[in-house]
This record gives structure tokens, sequence and C-alpha cells, in this order.
């Protein structure tokens, strides 16, 4: 069983880099079958095993020797964890399949974001949707359009004020989170994104490496926030205990 998800993960893994290459550049996911972004040319069955064909081919095309990015594997290998964690943590449930579809969408926006600064509506506001239908079956709309408001609220404020800073995929990121997991938690998701953004930023600022014009992705830290929030709640409790909430 345990080898069985995680080979599920990695080939899920597999789609996920699909999405993160060609949705940000407005190419189907569908066509062309998948290919070297070097010499175009079509891959074949070998080429295409999540991870071993990586190791297998050293990491180069087979085809034009042009190297492969290590992003690849690592994806696969995210999804391939996290797949297995979902798994320990939540069992194989309704709510542990809703937690996987949501964490696969993570990893893809956070890759999505690190290279193009962008959470693609693609990906946002179908889970939105999803994320309410989940509600609706447990009986909790209320709590997951509040959730929504609430969380997509606080940073719509903050994007109003500084348009600059932020922009509206991070408050659509926001209104997702919100809606699976509750407008606690949905704060709990924008401290942690803020406080490691932060923690990042500033050192990179005091070396001169990047300044205040600098585009900087907020997804990745959102996203980090929320795989906490997803699979390790005490944590998102035990700092509400110490806060006084």
């Amino acid at each position: 069983m345990v080898f069985l998800l995680f080979l599920q993960g990695l080939i899920i893994g597999s789609f996920l880099n699909v999405l993160i290459h060609r949705l940000p550049r407005g190419e189907s996911i569908v066509l062309p079958p998948s290919h070297c972004p070097g010499c175009n040319h079509k891959l074949g069955a070998f080429d295409l095993f999540p991870v071993f064909s990586f190791l297998w081919l050293r990491g180069r095309c087979r085809y034009c020797m042009t190297s492969i990015s290590w992003r690849y594997p690592l994806v696969e290998l995210i999804a391939g964890g996290f797949t297995l964690l979902c798994w320990i943590r939540l069992g194989l449930s309704m709510n542990g399949l809703m937690a996987l579809i949501l964490t696969y969408v993570l990893i893809a926006i956070a890759f999505i974001d690190l290279d193009h600064q962008l959470i693609p509506n693609a990906l946002t506001i179908p889970m939105i949707l999803i994320g309410l239908l989940f509600r609706v079956w447990h009986g909790e709309m209320v709590a997951g359009i509040l959730g929504g408001l609430i969380g997509g609220g606080l940073l719509l404020i903050v994007a109003i004020l500084y348009p600059k800073g932020m922009g509206m995929g991070d408050v659509k990121f926001l209104v997702m989170a919100g809606v699976f997991l509750g407008w606690e938690k949905a704060l709990f998701v924008l401290f942690i994104g803020s406080f490691l953004g932060v923690l990042t930023i500033a050192p990179l600022m005091l070396l001169k490496k990047v300044d205040r014009k600098t585009p900087f992705p907020f997804g990745p830290f959102l996203v980090v926030g929320t795989l906490i929030a997803l699979y390790w709640e005490e944590i998102v409790y035990m700092i509400f205990w110490y806060y006084g909430f």
C-alpha cells in the first residue's frame, strides 16, 4: 500500500510538471504530447517514468542532450511524499481526498509563482468551487463562505492599499484556503506566509540582493502556511493559544 500510494504521488507529480510548465504559457495541458522543451522531440515511454527516467538519463534529454531541470524529479518526489503524509494523517477518506487534491494544486501554485510571479485563475477558481461543493456535502456552506470572505477579504484590503506589493492571485489563493480550511486557519496561513516572507526578504534586502521594487512571489509562503494548517493543525492551535485566541 505504501509503495502504491507513493507511486501514485510520483505519477501525479509528473502531471503537475506539465501544469507548471504549460499553464503560465497559456498552452494546452493535453496537446501536444510530452516533449523536450529544448528540441521539441516527442518523449517515449521510457523517458516518462517519474524520477527514474531522470536518473537513468543522468538529467539530460535522450535526443538532444539538453539538461533537464532538477525541478522535474523534485516536484514528483514532493507529490509522492505528501501523498503518503496525507494517507498517514487523514486516511483514505473524503477528507483525505480533498486534502490531497488541494495539496497537489498547492505544489503547482508554488512552483508557478516562483518562476512567473503568477497564481493562475485556472487553478484557484476551480478549487474555490470544489471547496464550496465539499462544504455543502458536509453541511458547512456558511463556514466555507465565511472562511473565503474573511481570508480573501483581509488580503484584498492589503492589495487595495498596496497594489504594487500584492496581486489579486494572492487574494484568490487565500479565498481558496479559507473555503477549504475555515477563517481561523486562513488567518494562520496569512500570518505564517507573511512571517516567512519577511524572514526571507529582510536578509536579502540587508545584503542588497533585492530592494522594495524587486518582484517577489508571495505564493510559495502562503503554500507553506496552508500545508502546515492542513497537516499539522496542532501548530495552528498552539499559536492561537499562545496569543490568547
